[in-house]
């Protein structure tokens, strides 16, 4: 499972201070969210340019969840809110992974391939606009071509909020039925 280290506090010594290298600092833009340092990628910036919504926060934020479960078998472990949660055993976590991988093939079904393409490098790889534009428009002025990744991207968030909240509609009339 993967955890954020707080600043303090690691490791059970509260001495201890881990922060992001010098090195690291040069290369990313870094900003300290609930007391653990975050690289600040490409959907933080739409988010903050106003580009795109919560809802698109939100969905983004699920999408690369899932995906990281679905293929890698990682799951993030989020702070505890003192509720005892029923660990399962290795077969109920095989079928939510299986069921996180249904929901991404159906994502890529509905939106197709190209927008899949998209979230991966966009969530998954978490490139730049300028990398992208890079791969996807090598003939285009990098000016040009990120301005149009850039869009793409705020359109394609947009579409996966719609997917997941049908998604959840569909299910919840199986669920009444």
């Amino acid at each position: 499972m993967v955890q954020d280290v707080s600043p303090s506090g690691a490791c059970g010594m509260p001495d201890v201070v881990v922060k992001p290298t010098a090195e690291r600092y040069q290369h990313s833009d870094i900003r300290e969210v609930a007391n653990t340092f975050r690289v600040v990628n490409a959907v933080q910036s739409m988010y903050d340019a106003g580009d795109i919504g919560d809802d698109e926060l939100a969905a983004a934020d699920r999408w690369y969840r899932e995906y990281v479960f679905a293929s890698l078998g990682v799951v993030e472990n989020p702070p505890s809110d003192g509720r005892i949660r029923e660990r399962g055993d290795i077969h109920t976590w095989m079928m939510g992974r299986g069921q996180c991988s249904a929901r991404i093939t159906q994502i890529r079904d509905m939106l197709g391939l190209c927008a899949h393409v998209r979230l991966e490098m966009l969530l998954a790889r978490e490139m730049s606009f300028s990398a992208m534009a890079r791969h996807l428009y090598p003939a285009l002025s990098e000016g040009r071509a990120r301005m149009k990744v850039s869009a793409q991207c705020a359109l394609l968030l947009e579409q996966l909020a719609h997917v997941y909240e049908t998604m959840s509609r569909n299910k919840s009339r199986k669920k009444s039925r």
